[in-house]
């Protein structure tokens, strides 16, 4: 009977070690689990910053260009000409402005119905 007794304890301690090694890997598993997804999460934005590193760059030696080009008088000339309408000393500025497409149109309302006739004859007489 002892033997018996013994067979079924030993049954017994074979699934608590078996229960015990799930728990432990279980375990690991889940303390592994939370760093892996940090180190992604990091990963992925370290990508993003990267990306955001080469657009600064591209930005930055653009600019550079355009600091060298602007230490050009005749750029820094053609420049306030294009941007800002200077002229030069003795030289003069025409601007041509487009055509009119309509005529003056006046609310239907006070005091503007009463300027209508009178605007309309100022515009036929002229």
């Amino acid at each position: 009977m002892a033997t018996a007794v013994a067979g079924l304890s030993g049954g017994f301690d074979h699934r608590r070690r078996n229960l015990v090694v799930a728990l432990v890997a279980v375990g690991v598993l889940l303390v592994l689990a939370v760093p892996a997804r940090a180190y992604l999460a990091q990963r992925s934005e370290i990508a993003r910053t990267r990306d955001q590193l080469a657009e600064v760059r591209r930005t930055n030696a653009q600019l550079k260009e355009r600091k060298a080009r602007l230490t050009d008088p005749a750029e820094v000339q053609r420049t306030a000409r294009r941007e800002f309408g200077l002229v030069g000393v003795g030289e003069e500025s025409y601007s041509i402005l487009p055509p009119a497409t309509a005529g003056l149109v006046l609310p239907n309302a006070w005091p503007f119905d009463r300027l209508a006739g009178p605007v309309a004859r100022a515009a036929t007489a002229g």
